[in-house]
């Protein structure tokens, strides 16, 4: 290009030419006409015919390497200094805004071919950004992303020294993007870039405000400053343009700056954040680790979204980019398919996926952007934060003590530790951050004294930022949140005058395996030496890192064993995992299409076939278990089973890390796939073992090798299968004949059946109960609204109040197990009340759902046989006190031929105990009606039908004291009637 077109693009006010040397010989208009093949402020890339703008910079001057420009090839200047030289000197009054002139014209001012926008603020301008692209994505558009993490367009990623790059770099990158068909351009512009004139001839359609809080004060010296330069993008950058007539804003009102810059702005604004004087707002919020959602309130209009952006922060983030595509034009639908479809943005809040803890990695490097951070993650962890944190060296010192106060007064414990220190003594920078911590409760650690676990709130130093995330990891449970603040994306560290290799993802991966990770990986000879199976095909992979069943979920590199089902046929998905990279295939040697599929794949894949695939998943657990260094408590009976092991697994964790089984995860499948997820951490193993056939808990005990085997209770379920209640009893037993020699039997005195299994185990026994003769026994038992009260009296003659924290008096037997448990495996008596009294209800197993409207649900829905039917009616009645005591009951499945009889004899209970009305659905409904009348009660308080009909029915008549229990069977799916009622119930008028 011309130098004179190039010229033309500077103010002649701020251009005078001067011309020196033998250079200079010739007209001036001659000299203008210098073709210019290249424009540069870095001189040591300076090529021959380039132009070459000496930029004063921070750590060094441009005019001090004009010579060294002019060797390498430069052919004219542009400065603020005089200068002499040989070659055309062009003086300016301000070389940053000549270089954002210069760059806009020799690239074409690519921002008026494209739609920008821009977001800034302190926090958020990264998600936000990440966000408006997912939206516009979407739509279908080419889009391209300037940014803190890199640049990137049409699936192509490039790396970015700077959140928004240096005026001419920026223009450059904004010519690619334009010249390979990108039609919209999202990007984050710093208060660094407005200052110093980066954007100046930028063209934006859409700017953003995001917030504002205290960062780059070594920068800006003050918050009014930075808030001024801020502002600055809105009321002159944007505005002076050819794209002003169309040019829109999007404001944070729940920022307080936000509000200050509504006030000054001249073009159109979309407000976000507050319902009062807002354009968008959410409503009817849902925040977990997994994400957020709610509905999103669109002026007069409204939709559903889901996102898996966690946290408060985040769903202003949501808001501020659906505020700039609704200015764009997008449609709400598009709006809400682009929040779904976001994924998460690197370094921010980004999860570090593994067992154990959760873990979060996030760029909170302010005291602002810490809090926030810190705020979203405390009201969602289910037990402790550990937050590691430090600052950066030679940047704005007055945060360090901010950011110490906030992480010390808002984690259980923050663990301080070196940011990038770069030339600063980095135990210099936390003597500076521990200036802001002043609370006196709390406990000052060392690396050497928290070894045990840390029992109060506290803090510690550690200024090796990798012992720092290890010893974060060494020190957490299960349940527990760890934060790791400052660096997020960043793959370096900067010490000294050297940038050293360093990723705090990568880091939390690897103390997550040094603490979290699998006992044993798994070899060909392993899987044949635990099944017995047969060699078909070796494939290239050697090691396989995991086992599983299932081919949506399965990794790259794992064990797929192929398990027939009632619906799915593993087998049939074999070319799915074989697709998906899986590291072997175990078949069963009879399935010939399997085989078949093994022949026309074969490759890299290994083949092993066995001649009963589900026994082979059994095996292959068993294996695992005697392999690790592990004890196993496992718990059978017809009621209580996963309330026991719930209350176990909570007294254990007190102490210890335990693996305890998910859900129904309890049979001859699941329990396989609960052992899998054994690590090297978990010191205690809990299992529940279901059965509906005799043999089933005797193969389930062999697998698990149990040393502690516990049994509720014996009752009328799985009569189908089993016959009469002996034979429950006889195939509940077979868990004691297949412990581990010198195992312990916690045995339930209280059940007769349970009681004559003490005289035929070999294992030594503990009983329990409210008998006398109970080895640990109960006795004052309240029943009350918040729960039951008992005293739990231990062999040794100590004893306590305990609080549990959930209806019925059946719970305090599976309580009494779980103390019998606790002291078996060493855990003193005011461990064993902290974890009883921390146990809180599963769903759907006599869970109490408040209303709004005052009424009050026992959700009891889980499951259902004769037995718990009749205590959670005991429950409801003892409850309800004067209220109303209502049943919505369904069927009870797996009675066998008794099935009318038991489920009339239900009626005739729930008649009995005086409750007021009775609603049944299912096919035993009229054996259930026939009982409760029979019984006395009235037939026009009793109403069967399906579920929508007794939810027509039951919501009108409901008023603020009544008690309802809603339960039966799995397969009756009653759980949806509790939500009918809870969403009812917390209408508002």
């Amino acid at each position: 290009m011309k130098l004179s077109r190039l010229l033309e693009n500077l103010p002649m006010s701020s251009c005078t030419p001067s011309i020196q040397g033998a250079a200079g010989r010739g007209t001036l208009s001659s000299l203008d006409d210098l073709e210019i093949t290249s424009i540069h402020f870095r001189a040591q890339e300076v090529q021959p015919g380039g132009l070459f703008v000496a930029v004063r910079g921070f750590s060094a001057d441009g005019h001090d390497f004009i010579d060294e420009a002019i060797k390498n090839g430069a052919v004219a200047l542009v400065t603020e200094k005089p200068v002499h030289a040989d070659i055309p000197v062009y003086q300016v009054t301000d070389s940053r805004q000549a270089l954002s002139a210069l760059g806009a014209a020799y690239y074409g001012d690519p921002s008026k071919d494209m739609v920008i926008v821009g977001v800034t603020g302190t926090n958020g301008k990264t998600t936000t950004v990440a966000m408006i692209e997912a939206m516009l994505l979407q739509k279908g558009f080419k889009t391209g992303v300037i940014g803190t993490v890199d640049y990137h367009y049409l699936g192509r990623h490039f790396p970015n020294p700077n959140t928004t790059p240096e005026s001419l770099t920026l223009q450059k990158i904004l010519a690619e993007m334009r010249d390979q068909g990108v039609t919209h351009v999202i990007m984050e512009v710093s208060s660094h870039a407005i200052s110093l004139s980066r954007v100046e001839h930028l063209y934006f359609d859409i700017c953003v405000f995001t917030n504002l809080s205290q960062d780059h004060l070594d920068f800006h010296k003050d918050m009014e400053t930075y808030f001024a330069c801020k502002k600055r993008l809105f009321t002159d950058l944007m505005v002076n343009g050819p794209k002003r007539e169309r040019a829109r804003a999007v404001i944070n009102l729940k920022d307080d700056y936000g509000k200050r810059l509504s006030e000054a702005i001249q073009v159109p604004v979309i407000y976000t954040g507050s319902v009062k004087n807002s354009t968008l707002w959410a409503e009817e919020l849902s925040f977990t680790l997994s994400g957020t959602s709610g509905t999103l309130i669109l002026d007069q209009d409204s939709f559903d979204f889901t996102s898996r952006a966690v946290g408060f922060h985040n769903l202003e983030n949501i808001l501020n980019a659906a505020g700039a595509a609704l200015a764009l034009g997008l449609s709400k639908e598009t709006i809400r398919d682009g929040i779904a479809s976001f994924q998460s943005v690197p370094g921010r809040l980004e999860p570090v996926m593994g067992p154990g803890p959760s873990v979060f990695v996030d760029y909170a490097h302010t005291p602002d952007g810490l809090e926030k951070v810190i705020d979203v993650l405390r009201p969602l962890a289910k037990k402790r934060l550990i937050t590691v944190f430090g600052c950066g060296g030679d940047r704005d010192r007055k945060k360090r003590p901010l950011m110490g106060a906030i992480a010390t007064a808002l984690s259980d414990l923050s663990i301080v530790t070196s940011d990038n220190p770069r030339s600063e003594d980095p135990e210099e920078i936390i003597k500076e951050i521990l200036a802001g911590v002043t609370d006196s409760a709390l406990v000052s650690y060392s690396s050497e004294t928290i070894r045990e676990r840390f029992a109060e709130r506290g803090y510690l130093v550690e200024p090796d930022r990798r012992a720092a995330i290890r010893l974060a990891h060494a020190l957490s449970k299960s349940g527990d949140t760890i934060l790791i603040a400052g660096k997020g994306h960043e793959t370096y560290q900067i010490i000294g005058n050297k940038t050293l290799p360093f990723d705090d993802r990568v880091e939390a991966k690897s103390a997550i395996e040094a603490y979290y990770g699998a006992i044993l990986s798994w070899d060909i000879q392993t899987i044949l030496s635990a099944t017995g199976g047969t060699l078909l095909h070796q494939g290239e992979i050697a090691r396989f890192s995991g086992i599983g069943i299932d081919s949506r979920t399965l990794l790259k590199g794992e064990v797929f064993v192929a398990i027939p089902g009632d619906r799915f046929d593993g087998h049939a998905f074999i070319p799915d995992v074989v697709e998906k990279g899986a590291g072997c295939v175990v078949l069963n040697l009879e399935n010939e299409a399997a085989r078949k599929e093994m022949n026309r794949t074969g490759g890299r894949v290994t083949f092993i076939g066995v001649p009963d695939t589900v026994k082979a998943l059994g095996d292959l657990a068993a294996h695992l278990r005697k392999r690790a260094a592990i004890k196993v408590i496992a718990i059978t009976g017809s009621n209580g089973k996963t309330t026991t092991k719930e209350m176990v697994s909570s007294v254990l964790r007190t102490r210890y890390e335990v693996l305890a089984t998910q859900g129904n995860f309890n049979n001859h499948v699941g329990l396989p796939l609960t052992l899998f997820n054994l690590r090297k951490n978990h010191r205690w193993a809990v299992l529940e073992m279901g059965m509906n056939h005799l043999g089933e808990i005797a193969r389930l005990a062999e697998i698990a090798s149990p040393n502690i085997g516990i049994v509720t209770n014996v009752g009328e379920a799985h009569l189908e299968g089993l016959g009469s209640i002996e034979g429950v009893a006889r195939a509940k037993g077979e868990l004691l004949e297949r412990m581990t020699p010198y195992g312990l039997a916690i045995l339930n005195m209280d059940d007769p059946h349970v009681r004559a299994m003490a005289k035929r185990t070999q294992a030594k026994v503990l009983g329990v109960g409210v008998q006398e003769s109970a080895d640990i026994r109960a006795r004052e038992i309240v029943e009350t609204p918040s729960g039951v009260l008992f005293t739990l009296v231990m062999p040794s003659g100590e004893e306590g109040r305990i609080h549990l924290k959930v209806p019925g008096k059946k719970m305090v037997s599976n309580a009494l197990a779980a103390a019998a448990a606790g002291a078996a495996a060493g855990i003193d008596f005011s461990k064993i009340k902290e974890g009883l009294e921390g146990f809180f209800p599963v769903s759907g197993r006599m869970t109490l759902v408040s209303t709004k409207k005052g009424f009050t649900v026992i959700d009891d829905t889980y499951n259902a046989n004769p037995n718990s039917m009749i205590h959670a009616i005991e429950t409801l009645a003892s409850l309800r006190k004067e209220g109303r005591g209502i049943a919505v009951l369904g069927d009870m499945f797996e009675l066998g031929d008794d099935g009318p009889l038991l489920h009339e004899k239900i009626g005739a209970f729930c008649a009995n105990a005086g409750l007021t009305k009775l609603f049944i659905a299912g096919k035993y409904a009229h054996a259930v009606k026939k009982g409760a009348a029979s019984s006395g009660m009235r037939e026009s308080e009793i109403m069967t039908g399906t579920k929508p009909e007794i939810i027509e029915r039951l919501i009108p008549i409901l008023s603020g004291t009544d008690w309802i229990l809603v339960k039966g069977s799995r397969a009756m799916k009653m759980e949806s009637v509790v939500g009918e009622l809870k969403k009812w119930g917390d209408q508002t008028a």
